[in-house]
């Protein structure tokens, strides 16, 4: 059986920090390294990342949320009809094999479950794991990916599948530092459970990775008002926006700049922003598409990148003092991958690109 996890918003410091023997056996018998998360560093970009294996330029998948510029439509990126290639589910049914999705959040399972045989998630069960299981605990939990663990060792000893993919919920790391005994008490519990899962067979070939990394923010800019108070017509969204604010109340160390009139705005609104001192980086569509392999279709004029102590975000004025844990940002690239088996040691990957590249 072939197996994918990803830990969501687990940096390295977070396994640094916990008490983890399976993940520890992973790597004595495979590898265990610090890889690197494609930018924009949120949930949805480096999951399509993953399940394609391939980059935002070729999946298409480039935020949470997006704004078509030709059509003025807003919309959150939670349908597999947003991505532009196929999956490694799809590759699993062309090759006869079934292929399992398990997620914490519906919106994700929605978004990458394209060609699977199986799909679940912990906020929307089917009604044959509640009864095998019991319900989930609510999603803004830390044991709703306990129980998600608990629902992907019962798909492989029920359903057998030949390719499992099992990706988890970050509320615990936006809630919690790597210090934190609940953080450490979070990962032990899971890699229990993984044992749990990998005891089910014996031809198991894995990968352990995270979609990006997570650290505290202090400093928050509203990048509209910003536009706004230097008379400069534009939308700022934060990339992090999706429906789950409690976990980051939709702050992020990235953003996209949508300029209502760019032809006569975007060097005004570049140089506006970039006086900004928290403010790391202003590019224009075109180098940041070049950049970090995002399709040039479905960025802003503009991608701006905070520091690493900096969100993005709605406010109430344009530069406040925060205390939050989150991420988007080039300060979350850093992530572990440990795997084992004949197919990830073939070629062992050094991004969340690479992660399911072996699966063929």
């Amino acid at each position: 059986m072939k197996i994918i996890v990803c830990l969501d918003g687990c940096g390295p410091e977070y396994l640094a920090r916990s008490d983890t023997p399976n993940l520890d056996a992973i790597a004595e018998s495979g590898f265990g390294k610090v890889g690197c998360a494609v930018v924009p560093t949120v949930t949805n970009v480096n999951n399509a990342t993953i399940v394609t294996a391939s980059f935002p330029e070729v999946h298409g998948i480039t935020s949470n949320y997006f704004l078509d510029p030709r059509t003025g439509r807003e919309v959150y990126m939670e349908s597999s009809e947003f991505l532009l290639t196929e999956t490694i589910f799809r590759r699993a049914k062309r090759n006869g094999w079934k292929s399992a999705i398990l997620t914490a959040k519906d919106k994700l399972r929605t978004l990458i479950c394209d060609g699977a045989t199986f799909s679940e998630s912990a906020e929307r069960p089917s009604a044959w794991m509640v009864d095998s299981l019991g319900p989930p605990p609510e999603i803004y939990s830390i044991e709703v990916n306990h129980w998600l663990f608990r629902a992907a060792r019962l798909v492989s000893e029920k359903c057998s599948p030949d390719l499992l993919y099992v990706t988890t919920t970050d509320y615990v790391t936006h809630a919690h530092s790597p210090e934190d005994e609940r953080s450490q008490w979070n990962l032990n519990q899971l890699d229990r459970l993984l044992g749990d899962i990998l005891n089910v067979r014996s031809d198991v070939e894995i990968v352990v990775t995270a979609d990006h990394g997570m650290n505290p923010k202090t400093r928050a800019l509203d990048l509209n008002r910003i536009l706004m108070d230097g008379g400069i017509e534009g939308d700022a969204i934060p990339i992090i926006k999706d429906r789950y604010v409690v976990h980051h109340r939709n702050m992020g160390g990235a953003a996209y700049v949508y300029l209502k009139d760019p032809g006569s705005t975007l060097a005004d609104a570049m140089a506006l922003l970039k006086e900004e001192p928290w403010v790391e980086s202003v590019i224009p569509s075109a180098q940041a598409a070049s950049m970090y392999h995002l399709h040039p279709l479905r960025i802003g004029h503009l991608l701006v990148l905070a520091d690493a102590n900096t969100v993005f975000g709605s406010l109430p004025a344009a530069r406040e003092s925060v205390e939050i844990r989150s991420h988007g940002s080039l300060h979350e690239r850093e992530i572990p991958i440990l795997g084992c088996g004949r197919g990830p040691m073939s070629s062992v990957p050094e991004s969340n690109r690479d992660v399911a590249a072996w699966i063929n």
